[in-house]
């Protein structure tokens, strides 16, 4: 128990599959708790001709990737889990029936037009795709969102790497930028939290300058779908729907709301290697 709220223990959440054998012809297991609807209007979408009624979070990468190592014989279990930084630093498990997404995280791939357009005429419903496209390049506000971040998540690769054991940076996208061309950064809490990653990483060994580090990792980003690809999904949500707002181009709201409405209207083209993928296994 936490603050009178009762936690969802590992115990508890390994086993609620039981609950719904009989609804689920495939149980898919994915990370977080807090990815648990969206994850299934994606899954939905996806597999139209599969029947399942409920999908389970194990709490944790970790937790999903024993799960799968498990149950390698059950075909009727599918583990999903985020790409993060495992392509870049080399740690990607090989499971059967385990599935890395081929971005970061499914947050990354609710960054398309179709859902970002459907969430601005939510607030004006007559606008047609040429009126929206008038009022804003949505090309130039990602590659803002990619000029401004790039640095930090090459930061928290530097922080894996090296097994810093440091937070990432809790983004506030309109106290820590200012919006020229170039956008900058805004004071200086983005430079003081990068001063705080080099002073861990030079009690590792003082040979290492975080500049250095950070260079070996800008090539993953140099290539505007590699960019949207590697950082993690939830800054760039973030930045989408703090300039969306800025621009009053959508209404206030928060940030569950917000990719909770996109996962309702995304384009699903780019996932479809992972249904081929599960089809594939399922039939073997």
């Amino acid at each position: 128990m936490t603050d009178g709220f009762p936690e969802l223990t590992d115990s508890f959440l390994s086993g609620q599959d039981i609950l719904y054998a009989q609804f689920n012809e495939i149980e898919f297991y994915v990370e977080d708790v807090e990815q648990e609807h969206f994850y299934f209007n994606i899954l939905r979408n996806l597999f139209p001709d599969i029947k399942f009624e409920k999908i389970f979070p194990l709490n944790g990468k970790s937790n999903v990737i024993n799960g799968a190592r498990m149950n390698t014989r059950d075909k009727r279990k599918i583990y999903l889990v985020d790409l993060d930084f495992d392509h870049i630093l080399g740690t990607i498990e090989d499971v059967a029936n385990l599935f890395y997404l081929k971005k970061y995280s499914i947050e990354n791939y609710l960054c398309t037009k179709s859902a970002i357009y459907e969430l601005i005429r939510s607030k004006t419903p007559k606008l047609k795709d040429a009126d929206i496209d008038a009022l804003f390049d949505l090309d130039s506000l990602l590659a803002n969102c990619i000029y401004c971040l790039k640095e930090l998540a090459c930061s928290f690769i530097v922080i894996q790497k090296h097994q810093l054991q440091h937070y990432y940076y809790v983004l506030n996208v309109n106290r820590d930028f200012v919006f020229d061309d170039p956008p900058v950064y805004r004071l200086n809490f983005v430079k003081d939290y990068l001063h705080e990653v080099e002073i861990r990483l030079k009690m590792k060994d003082r040979r290492f300058s975080l500049n250095s580090q950070i260079n070996k990792f800008f090539k993953f980003f140099n290539v505007f779908t590699d960019a949207l690809s590697n950082i993690p999904g939830k800054y760039i949500l973030l930045f989408l729907k703090e300039r969306l707002q800025s621009l009053k181009l959508i209404n206030q709201m928060s940030m569950d709301t917000f990719t909770y409405s996109l996962s309702k209207d995304f384009e699903s083209d780019e996932l479809t290697y992972l249904r081929s993928c599960v089809v594939e296994y399922i039939k073997e």
